[in-house]
């Protein structure tokens, strides 16, 4: 059977959705950085979404490589496994391999013991680095050492030419200049499809819930930072761009940022490496205090 009719059960995700999606969101207060509508928002053009909800769940269908996957049902703890249920009678229905992607280790335990024929695929390309807003704000300790030293040199040499800002809807725009001169050049694809998917969420200020925060020197946006809640706990940095050739400005922003944006939060999610070596590197030179891990499910001989 063609795949693409299951979409007969899901609607496409439009911008209209996203009051909706957020609600749910609230709902299940997940800690994994894809169950995030920013993170959604950013990269719906190579990620596109579909949703199907009753008044206790919402299921979203996510499409990579050409294979049709779930997320983990946006709903309340007492609901995941009647959205389950409703999700795997869909895929049977179009008799299509039961696929669910982006679940926390919980949670594909949980599906693992309930469906003893599946098969669990942990990838660690796609672990969430987790640390401390603590650690973050005030760069303390020995392990951060060469962070601290970086970001008082930035502090140093800038000493009464920098400035931060929290955004507003005039502050916005100038972020989007300096986004335009950002990496423009890059023949990196991936890096691109970035770009235009901040600018996407620069567009939408006002219009979903998030938190931006810029940096300037001699009057000029030099850095940005967004992030949004996951949960009562934890924050979630989604985008974050400076000026690469200004020694201690990515450290400054993200201080700044965290103390002015989000002082309440204990943890901050930043996102995976996506297996790319040097990310992987930066992240663990700010010392997470844990990864959450990620899996893939499906059935075993696609029998579940």
């Amino acid at each position: 059977m063609d795949a693409s009719q299951i979409q007969r059960d899901f609607d496409p995700v439009t911008v209209d959705d996203y009051p909706l999606i957020q609600r749910y969101l609230s709902l299940a207060q997940y800690e994994e950085s894809n169950h995030n509508l920013v993170n959604m928002i950013l990269w719906i053009d190579s990620y596109p979404l579909f949703k199907c909800q009753n008044e206790n769940w919402l299921l979203l269908l996510g499409v990579h490589e050409g294979t049709l996957f779930i997320y983990m049902p946006l709903c309340r703890p007492e609901y995941f496994k009647e959205a389950i249920l409703a999700a795997k009678a869909i895929f049977e229905r179009y008799r299509l391999p039961f696929v669910l992607s982006c679940f926390t280790k919980e949670a594909a335990q949980w599906f693992a013991d309930t469906f003893p024929n599946t098969c669990l695929e942990e990838n660690r390309d796609s672990a969430d680095y987790v640390y401390l807003c603590e650690k973050l704000k005030t760069f303390a300790g020995k392990k951060l050492q060469k962070k601290r030293n970086h970001l008082n040199a930035f502090y140093k040499e800038y000493a009464g030419r920098w400035e931060y800002e929290t955004f507003n809807a005039d502050n916005v725009k100038e972020c989007e200049a300096f986004l335009r001169q950002w990496h423009a050049e890059d023949p990196d694809e991936f890096l691109q499809a970035e770009r235009r998917g901040v600018f996407r969420i620069l567009e939408l200020f006002g219009q979903i819930p998030y938190r931006g925060g810029l940096i300037r020197i001699d009057g000029e946006v030099k850095a940005f930072a967004i992030g949004s809640w996951l949960s009562a706990r934890m924050c979630q940095e989604n985008i974050e761009k400076a000026d690469d050739e200004i020694r201690g400005l990515y450290q400054a922003i993200m201080k700044e940022w965290l103390t002015h944006e989000f002082d309440e939060a204990e943890y901050v999610n930043r996102e995976d490496d996506m297996g790319h070596e040097n990310i992987r590197q930066a992240k663990l030179a700010y010392h997470p205090e844990f990864l959450i891990e990620k899996y893939r499910l499906c059935g075993k001989e696609n029998q579940l």
